[in-house]
């Protein structure tokens, strides 16, 4: 336990945060939080919602309405090369076609008229495919790329040729398309730019710089549809004004589900010509998303590590749960600020994930440490606390709860030496602080005291489970409202000090508090008596909550009431009073109609509901004094103390009817059932045992079984004596 000392904890933590962060970092430049980051991207975007677009981009989309008007796809090539044609006309500044035109036409002379568009026209950009392709050469295997051009003749004529193809392999391994290439190298070594590239450098608006090799994360503006959508057979028919298109880039392409050209973005499914134009808006805007670079995220993490590793160390596990919270709070909501207002993105997912991990592994050492050094330090406090034994031992065989509590209290202030103190336990109805116990004072308490939780030593103690000592009242300003006893019983003038510890079953449950005022000697409390005080405390706490588990054991959990083996004492108890002193006492025994079908056929889960439901209404409608308890299986009984048969009639039905008007709450659906009850009474039955009268009512509920169920059955024949008793 040496070896434990402060400088070797520190040390062991930082292991720990550099560990962390070196399986992190590992882990981060293997692409193992990419799948996640992808999907805080989707979020990111969804949550910013549409931006505006740049209303120079038009789409002029091949639509349904376009395949009603100019007939089935493909269409013939001078169709393309008159609208074309209108355009140049207009004044655009360019024109993009997303349709790749690799074969001739099969009609003689049908790409004449395109030809020509083309080669009067030098703001035109046709498409082209690039895609990977591998060649054996020399006894290797090289990968390249290889570019799909339109036709020869086509493609002389040409203002520009871009790839349209997406690179999802390396680029967007998930099949949602977030990052693209704006050039590319292909098999002859040539630099070939993509489409979007292509229309920004013909159009000369172009602000970013197309690098072959980079990846570029693609703006999105919104959801498919954000742009406007212009129909192309419009135009081929003079549906639209040609001015609309003045100084305009028009991006031609397919827009119909029936051409198939959608890809999945994180808006969701989008037509390729409205991804191109997205792209197109990021190039002459110069707004691409940026992302962090690895080295940036990892310093980062770094910095966070660091913060909370080293409030561990110099300021203990709270400080340091604060750090880390804040810290996991500062990524989580920077995220999405950088995205929207500065179009930036940074993973946040290795920094949350190396952080908590890394917190709870040295908060568990850090916390393991602490307990083992804290108890190597109680081992020196064995002599102090032998005293302390003959305390608990004469506790633990204590049954009687309030001299439990007189006991505890009276052993703490002469162990500790003081002048008097009090025992303060939690109201569960009332929510707040009862004194139980006072010593040390004349004279009972003379009305009950309740103390607020939170409010005053006592209710701070009590809703923070920590000791409060005070050895200057006069000075603390705790004490500017301090009652020792309520607030009529104000003895703040005789407190010269404090010790206010809780009564704790757990870290997070306190059932009370024990207060301990003034020590006789003159002295003050000491941490050693705080130490002493706290284990006392223990120990009444676990004989206190004892009691409440004593009371368990004679509840039945289900139905909240008495069990069989407690209600036979109670009856017993009560029966033997009614025959001492000739008073009447009865009995019901009650039994759910039909219960074993209700269980056939809605199942046991039901059935318990059910159960539940009945024993409510049974303690809702009988009296304080009675006693209900759960007989066996269905089956209720209920002891009525100083109940004649009429009495015990009208309370029958009573609850016969409450159950049959009221409704069960299941799975199943809201659920009626009925109940049957016997009553017998003990002057009309001459039942000498409170078992004879048990038959007697269960003889009378026999009778209301075999009368039709749903009713309530008096016992009128004479008891038969029973000797057997079960208690």
């Amino acid at each position: 336990m040496s070896l434990l000392n402060k400088k070797t904890v520190n040390s062991i933590i930082f292991i720990i945060y550099a560990a962390v962060f070196a399986l992190t970092f590992h882990y981060y430049n293997r692409g193992g939080f990419e799948g996640v980051e992808a999907r805080i991207i989707d979020a990111n975007f969804k949550r910013r919602g549409a931006v505006a677009t740049d209303k120079k981009i038009l789409i002029l989309g091949f639509t349904d309405a376009c395949m009603d008007s100019l007939g089935k796809w493909p269409w013939k090539r001078e169709i393309h090369a008159e609208v074309i044609k209108k355009l140049c006309s207009a004044g655009v500044r360019a024109v993009a076609i997303d349709v790749l035109f690799q074969d001739k036409s099969a009609v003689p002379g049908d790409d004449d008229a395109l030809i020509k568009v083309l080669s009067e026209n030098k703001n035109i950009v046709l498409s082209a495919v690039i895609s990977p392709k591998t060649v054996y050469q020399d006894g290797n295997i090289i990968n390249t790329r290889h570019v799909i051009m339109p036709f020869s003749e086509l493609a002389e004529q040409a203002g520009g040729i871009g790839f349209i193809s997406v690179n999802y392999d390396a680029l967007n391994p998930d099949g949602i398309l977030r990052s693209v290439s704006l050039s590319d190298i292909d098999e002859n070594k040539k630099t070939v730019n993509s489409f979007s590239a292509e229309i920004a450098r013909i159009s000369g608006m172009s602000k970013v710089a197309a690098a072959a090799g980079t990846r570029y994360y693609v703006n999105y503006h919104g959801p498919a549809k954000t742009y406007e959508y212009l129909t192309f057979s419009k135009v081929f028919s003079g549906g639209l004004p040609l001015s609309y298109f003045k100084d305009k880039i028009v991006l031609i392409g397919p827009l119909a589900t029936a051409l198939g050209d959608l890809h999945h973005t994180p808006f969701g499914t989008m037509p390729g010509t409205e991804v191109q134009a997205n792209i197109l808006n990021c190039i002459t805007s110069g707004a691409f998303l940026k992302r962090a670079s690895p080295p940036a995220v990892m310093f980062t993490c770094a910095l966070f590590l660091f913060a909370c590793a080293l409030s561990l160390t110099l300021r203990g596990l709270l400080v340091s749960s604060a750090v880390c919270l804040f810290s996991v709070i500062f990524l989580l909501v920077s995220n999405p600020l950088m995205f929207s207002g500065f179009n930036f993105i940074f993973d946040i997912v290795p920094a949350l994930t190396s952080l908590l991990l890394s917190f709870f592994i040295s908060a568990l050492f850090y916390s393991y440490t602490k307990l083992m050094i804290s108890n190597a330090l109680l081992n020196k406090k064995v002599r102090e606390l032998n005293a302390l034994y003959s305390i608990s031992k004469n506790i633990s065989e204590l049954i009687n709860l309030d001299k439990i509590l007189k006991d505890v209290l009276n052993e703490a202030i002469t162990t500790l030496g003081a002048e008097r103190g009090s025992l303060m336990l939690i109201d569960e109805d009332e929510q707040k602080l009862e004194v139980k116990v006072v010593a040390g004072v004349e004279g009972p308490l003379e009305h009950k005291i309740l103390i607020p939780i939170g409010q005053g030593i006592a209710g701070q103690v009590f809703s923070e489970g920590v000791p409060i000592v005070s050895n200057s009242t006069d000075s603390d300003q705790r004490f500017k409202t301090f009652s020792e006893y309520g607030e009529n019983e104000v003895k703040r003038a005789g407190v010269k000090n404090l010790l206010c510890v809780p009564l704790l079953i757990s870290e997070k449950k306190t059932i009370g508090v024990i207060n301990i005022v003034n020590k006789t000697d003159k002295s003050t409390f000491s941490p050693d008596d705080v130490k002493l005080m706290e284990t006392i405390s223990h120990h009444a706490a676990t004989l206190i909550e004892n009691s409440k588990l004593y009371k368990l054991a004679t509840v039945d959990g289900m139905t909240g009431l008495y069990v069989h083996r407690y209600f036979q004492v109670r009856f017993k108890e009560e029966f033997s009073r009614a025959q001492r002193y000739n008073k009447n006492i009865s009995a019901l025994m009650t039994d759910i109609d039909h219960f074993k079908k209700f269980n056939d056929t809605y199942g046991h889960q039901c059935g318990d509901m059910v159960l539940s439901h009945v024993a409510r209404i049974v303690r809702e409608t009988i009296r304080n004094i009675d006693i209900a308890a759960r007989y066996g299986g269905e089956e209720f009984a209920v002891a009525l103390p100083e109940t004649d048969a009429e009495g015990a009639y009208k309370l029958a039905e009573r609850i016969r009817k409450n159950v049959e008007e009221s409704f069960c709450v299941t799975p199943k659906g809201d659920l009626k059932v009925t109940l049957s009850i016997g009553v017998a009474s003990f002057l009309n039955s001459k039942a000498p045992t409170q078992l004879a009268l048990i038959a007697c009512a269960d003889s009378a509920l026999y009778k209301a079984k075999e009368s039709g169920r749903n009713r309530v059955m008096v016992f009128t024949g004479e008891a038969q004596p029973i000797t057997h008793d079960d208690d």
